[in-house]
């Protein structure tokens, strides 16, 4: 079957790296993508909840800048994870 695929030009090649993620070696690769989904699909509760926060502690435009910058520091960590985990 491999002999096959050689000379179809339907084989590729993997490095050794993506052998071991293949072959079960990429556990982190799958605690960083799982911990990068949490955080982006958690992005807007962390986001309300420190919007109203915020609002009580000063005005509803405080709330609403600490909301957002929360939120996109949220969805930034996630991304980097991912981002990480997928190379």
């Amino acid at each position: 079957m491999v002999k096959a695929l050689v000379e179809n030009s339907n084989f590729v090649n993997l490095t050794n790296e993506e052998l071991m993620v293949v072959d079960g070696g990429g556990f982190w690769q799958v605690t960083a993508a799982t911990a990068g989904a949490v955080c982006i699909g958690i992005a807007p509760v962390v986001g309300v909840v420190a919007g109203i926060g915020g609002s009580v502690v000063g005005t509803p435009v405080v709330g609403v800048a600490i909301g957002v910058g929360a939120a996109s520091g949220m969805v930034a960590a996630g991304a980097s994870m991912l981002d990480w985990a997928t190379k």
